[in-house]
């Protein structure tokens, strides 16, 4: 999880704002501090967070009522609850608000700074999970003839209208067709963002996160992107290629991604 991560801390014991705030800002966190519940949703309204420190008991709007308006807003924020005492009453209201830990206001620092760190692992792995179920659906519905295009979503090169000719692919922007030697070529929306992603860098190798960038606005690691670009490759090698087990467009650098090779004179 990245340092810079966002970490949203509510107490009404200024010791334990300040004593958290300089622990959690030398590992180089993003600190901001609610000297009470109220302030806390302000702050909630404003800006999103990463993970909230959250003390249980105090004046006003308590700890569960906090992260109850949390959810609200953000439901994928980790939750770690600071307590003076615990209750079996409380954690299983926890369970339901989706409390990632409780922390004894007397817990050691080296470990509460251990707890930030998984509670944020497991904000980034929920995360990550989120986002690849998106990837995975919109992908489930192109198969099924729908073509959804999340706002903000679509690709510059494929927001403006032109040709890309090179030899004999032809590939046009606007209508998003494709055609090899005079033939069409029957793409889904995500088959021709990838194409033209290697069209416009023909002889270029592009790794499989360029790929994932580039066609589906996605930042993924390389395992993953790997994962989410090969079934594509294969759908568009059955389409262009004369033999899709022996690929002549459509090449691919072993680990690392794939070269659209078109010869230019044909």
């Amino acid at each position: 999880m990245s340092q810079s991560a966002k970490i949203l801390i509510v107490d009404d014991e200024a010791n334990i704002r300040l004593t958290l705030n300089a622990l959690l800002s030398r590992e180089g966190y993003d600190v901001t501090v609610a000297a009470s519940g109220e302030e806390a949703v302000v702050l909630l309204d404003q800006q999103s967070f990463d993970l909230l420190l959250v003390d249980l008991k105090m004046p006003g709007i308590d700890g569960m009522q906090v992260v109850s308006a949390l959810r609200e807003r953000q439901h994928d924020t980790a939750v770690i609850v600071l307590t003076g005492h615990g209750s079996l009453e409380t954690a299983v209201e926890g369970l339901h608000q989706g409390i990632f830990d409780y922390l004894l206001k007397t817990t050691d620092p080296a470990q509460v700074v251990e707890r930030v760190k998984a509670g944020l692992e497991d904000h980034n792995h929920r995360q990550r999970k989120e986002r690849l179920l998106n990837v995975v659906s919109a992908a489930v519905q192109e198969l099924r003839g729908a073509s959804p295009q999340k706002a903000g979503q679509e690709t510059t090169a494929s927001s403006q209208e032109r040709e890309i000719i090179i030899g004999s692919l032809h590939l046009n922007t606007w209508h998003q067709v494709a055609t090899l030697n005079g033939r069409s070529l029957s793409l889904t929306p995500t088959e021709f963002r990838v194409l033209l992603c290697l069209a416009e860098h023909v002889g270029q190798m592009l790794s499989y996160t360029q790929l994932v960038q580039c066609a589906q606005g996605y930042d993924a690691s390389e395992l993953e992107a790997s994962e989410l670009i090969k079934p594509h490759i294969h759908h568009l090698r059955q389409k262009l290629e004369p033999d899709p087990a022996t690929p002549r467009y459509l090449l691919n650098v072993r680990g690392k991604g794939y070269i659209l090779q078109i010869d230019e004179t044909s």
